[in-house]
């Protein structure tokens, strides 16, 4: 057998392209030298992120750091529109409770102003219906005696006349039965007096007791108001005050870095922010996700761009 035989097997012409194809892309890359951190972002991230190399200059032909102002400044007035939408809401809300206080107050002086009327009604009231009670006493003393005066001493007391508006005369034979008649009358009429004034205290307790379910209701729909208040302050403005004081922060950054000289890269920036973005995260974590998003792809942090 030939040295040809019994050595190595010779590349056929079927593999002799692809191994020479091999060599060229092995070469290529020999060729190519990347500081660390330098490989392109395609290769490294999101492939639809194409970010700045590391050793780029933020102030090139293009004046990044202006750009990014702009940008930062329009996330931060977008997001503080939206909390003066939600501030609005806020004095609404405590517009209502304003008003819902001061109807209080008044509902509160109108129930005081009844409970001292209560007590006249009260007064006025027991006062008459006693005097109904002393007419008829009275009469009943001077009808039990019969005598000329007890009867002159009740129709002067109480000036019991006749239908024709005279004196009732004492010595009359039917004195019984016309002082009977006056006395009633005048019975019915303290009743009635007495009768008024027991309603209108009724009417004063009724309208105390609507009152006390108005405030009532005008306390818990504060108490509901309060609520709403203390939501939108917690779970809508404070996380985009959180989220505006982030870009903020960035933008004094990116203010610093556009008023240096032009030396600055992309790099720094990122070395800045990274570390930055993570310990702020820490100790604001009602930060919206989409402002964390935006700080990244502003600050250029090889992340993917469209994380969220």
């Amino acid at each position: 057998m030939s040295e040809m035989e019994v050595g190595t097997v010779q590349p056929t012409s079927h593999n002799a392209p692809v191994q020479h194809n091999l060599k060229e892309i092995e070469e290529s890359l020999d060729g190519q030298s990347y500081f660390l951190g330098e490989v392109p972002q395609h290769q490294l991230v999101d492939p639809q992120a194409f970010l700045p190399l590391n050793s780029d200059r933020l102030i090139s032909s293009v004046n990044a750091p202006e750009i990014l102002l702009s940008e930062t400044a329009l996330l931060i007035e977008e997001d503080s529109a939206h909390i003066q939408i939600f501030q609005r809401k806020i004095s609404m809300y405590a517009e209502k409770i304003e008003n819902n206080k001061e109807t209080i107050v008044k509902n509160q002086a109108k129930i005081k102003q009844n409970n001292i009327d209560m007590i006249h009604d009260k007064k006025n009231r027991d006062y008459w219906y006693g005097r109904s009670e002393e007419v008829d006493l009275d009469y009943q003393n001077a009808a039990s005696s019969n005598r000329f005066s007890d009867w002159a001493w009740l129709i002067k007391k109480y000036g019991l006349r006749n239908a024709n508006g005279t004196s009732i005369e004492a010595h009359e034979s039917a004195v019984d039965e016309l002082c009977n008649g006056e006395t009633n009358n005048l019975i019915s009429l303290y009743k009635e007096t007495g009768k008024n004034y027991d309603k209108m205290k009724r009417e004063r307790e009724a309208e105390n007791n609507q009152l006390f379910r108005e405030n009532s209701a005008h306390l818990f729909m504060n108490e509901k108001l309060q609520g709403y208040i203390s939501t939108i302050r917690a779970k809508d403005i404070a996380p985009l005050e959180e989220g505006i004081l982030l870009i903020r922060e960035l933008h004094a950054k990116l203010s610093s870095l556009n008023s240096s000289d032009s030396s600055c890269t992309y790099g720094e920036m990122r070395t800045w922010a990274e570390t930055f973005l993570n310990d702020f995260l820490k100790s604001n974590s009602l930060v919206p996700q989409k402002m964390a998003t935006a700080f990244r792809k502003l600050a250029s942090i090889p992340l993917p761009a469209d994380h969220s």
